[in-house]
């Protein structure tokens, strides 16, 4: 599942490709995809004839923030007003993959939508398994958009800090690993990189959230960044078991860093202790070294 590096990374490069390109039309060809709206047609009001000012993130989600006056075919509104700015969602679910391509370029069969742009290329979204999303909301302010309601802070923000996770984790006695992951706790951590935060602040990710000390939620706290832009550089993960790629096609580099995701008996890079599996909700599991992190 793509989460904050993968959507990060994929926010820089369509940032240096889309910025300042006009969307011309918009195509929902999988209606599932388009879920949050009554109809496609609903979504293009906000998005036709609209400039792509810059290009955003919110936790794992990616948004095309859309410049006000409706760009060139529609400057404004029925009633003469200027168009608000508004904001293209995209988020990515368990499949989701975002490419641009010219437009000539035949259509694969997993494409849930395409934004047709006025200089003949196409941005398109493809959901093999049909988790993720694509919407249109009014404005550019993420935390006022019901896709981002509750959401906790960003990893690299002033918010997130030391004393938040004190005050976040007091009230939360769920395992450590399922509280990383929860966004209304820290926004773009999924089950990849709770592992690997884990492992890195040397935290068994079966703990308790409110049980861990100040020196332990510190050596949390730096990991977290430290995991997470260390994954971005590696342009995100492409594991075993992850179609991710990046807009240009192409797979992270993080798997080939990671200490313990998927890898249920290998020996630790570190310790040489087998790696052990700890099931959890879903089917998945917590992987981590019994040595390492107590």
């Amino acid at each position: 599942m793509p989460e904050l590096p993968e959507a990060e990374t994929i926010r820089c490069q369509l940032e240096s490709e889309v910025a300042g390109a006009t969307i011309r039309k918009v195509r929902v060809l999988i209606p599932r995809a388009a879920r949050e709206h009554v109809s496609a047609r609903e979504m293009s009001r906000l998005v036709v004839g609209r400039r792509i000012a810059r290009v955003g993130r919110r936790g794992k989600a990616v948004l095309l923030l859309l410049e006000g006056g409706g760009g060139h075919s529609r400057p404004a509104t029925r009633s003469g007003q200027v168009a608000r700015p508004a904001s293209l969602i995209i988020r990515l679910g368990m499949t989701g993959l975002i490419r641009v391509v010219p437009a000539k370029e035949p259509i694969d069969k997993y494409t849930a939508a395409v934004l047709e742009l006025e200089d003949e290329r196409q941005i398109r979204f493809l959901d093999q398994r049909q988790f993720g999303l694509i919407s249109a909301r009014p404005g550019h302010d993420p935390d006022a958009m019901p896709e981002f309601e509750g959401y906790g802070p960003e990893p690299f923000s002033d918010e997130f800090s030391p004393e938040y996770l004190k005050r976040a984790f007091a009230r939360r006695g769920a395992q450590l690993e399922v509280v990383l992951m929860d966004q209304k706790v820290i926004a773009g951590i999924g089950k990849i990189y709770a592992d690997e935060i884990c492992f890195r602040a040397g935290l068994r990710p079966t703990r308790r959230a409110n049980g861990l000390t100040g020196p332990m939620r510190e050596r949390l706290w730096r990991a977290t960044r430290e995991v997470l832009a260390e994954a971005i550089r590696c342009r995100g993960s492409s594991a075993v078991d992850e179609g991710y790629r990046d807009v240009y096609g192409n797979r992270g580099q993080f798997q080939e860093r990671m200490y313990v995701y998927q890898r249920t008996g290998e020996r630790c890079r570190v310790c040489g202790t087998p790696i052990k599996r700890t099931p959890m909700a879903g089917g998945r599991g917590m992987h981590w070294c019994p040595k390492c992190q107590l």
